[in-house]
């Protein structure tokens, strides 16, 4: 609506001279201020034009990106008004209430290799918790793959089992030799060797915690790429990543809202009365389109 008066003030004033309503008519310091939250509120436009669109590409994976350019924004300059100042600072104090960040919109965040460096410390600490273990959290949440993971750690110890006996076994009827008097007599190579064995014999193996999953994703944490397309990413990535790629088919393909028409109804409702939602939706349509085109068809 701002914008819309701000492009049609003269015709506005002399509307409103004719109706002798004058003192709805705005002094130039009331619009000046009004040019300058036309420009100010400009930049949300493009938070609240992506996030709704959830059919035309992934958005969770940008509504942390968002949040940090809408919190640039919002820093002050030093240079603009008193009224822009202070509309700064009321939307910082309650940034967090109406744009909150939650776990699943920095899983989303962290699903995107190219934002990866991007610093988002404070947003960690918020949700107690690091890069590495949120993801492994979400992995274990979704509960993906989880008894494949069981199965496959289960064959590793077993493995490792089988392999200890086997040695044990080959290797008992050779000590068993070495320890033999004949052996006793041969030379100090031999009498080296046999200490050697005897120490790989007794020495306990070594408990070794293999978790793929960790691992998988600290190797994807290292990744320093610029992606163009993340779920073209994610579908050409194989079985590298295959646990993150599991939770990116789910992550990314939640929107971060469920009403895409709110973007559309933030714009009519202000130039359709309370009732609009009763307008037959062909009719909300043209009216937009009117709305979005004005200045095409006033030079008509």
């Amino acid at each position: 609506m701002l914008r819309s008066y701000e492009s049609n003030i003269p015709g506005i004033e002399i509307i409103l001279r004719r109706s002798k309503l004058f003192d709805l008519i705005l002094t130039p310091t009331e619009n000046e201020i009004v040019r300058d939250l036309v420009d100010f509120l400009s930049s949300f436009e493009t938070t609240t034009t992506i996030l709704p669109a959830s059919k035309s590409y992934p958005t969770m994976s940008l509504c942390l990106l968002l949040r940090i350019e809408i919190e640039s924004m919002l820093h002050s300059t030093g240079t603009e008004s008193s009224v822009i100042e202070e509309l700064k600072y009321l939307l910082s104090e309650y940034l967090d209430t109406r744009f909150p960040i939650t776990p699943l919109n920095i899983c989303g965040f962290l699903l995107d290799p190219s934002q990866l460096k991007i610093d988002i410390n404070r947003y960690l600490t918020q949700n107690k918790t690091t890069k590495e273990k949120l993801l492994l959290d979400m992995i274990k949440k979704f509960k993906i793959d989880h008894a494949s993971h069981a199965n496959k750690i289960q064959n590793i110890h077993t493995s490792s089992i089988s392999s200890s006996s086997t040695t044990s076994e080959t290797s008992s009827p050779r000590m068993k030799r070495n320890l033999s008097v004949e052996y006793m007599c041969e030379s100090a190579h031999y009498m080296k060797k046999l200490r050697d064995n005897l120490i790989q014999k007794h020495t306990p193996l070594p408990i070794i915690s293999l978790d793929p999953i960790v691992a998988e994703i600290d190797s994807y944490m290292k990744l320093d790429i610029v992606c163009v397309d993340v779920l073209e990413f994610w579908r050409s990535s194989g079985d590298k990543f295959y646990h993150l790629k599991r939770l990116a088919q789910i992550i990314l393909g939640i929107p971060v809202t469920s009403t895409p028409s709110e973007e559309v109804f933030s714009t009519t409702g202000l130039i359709l009365n309370a009732k609009r939602t009763a307008l037959a939706p062909e009719n909300v349509g043209k009216i937009q389109m009117i709305h979005d085109n004005y200045e095409l068809l006033k030079k008509n």
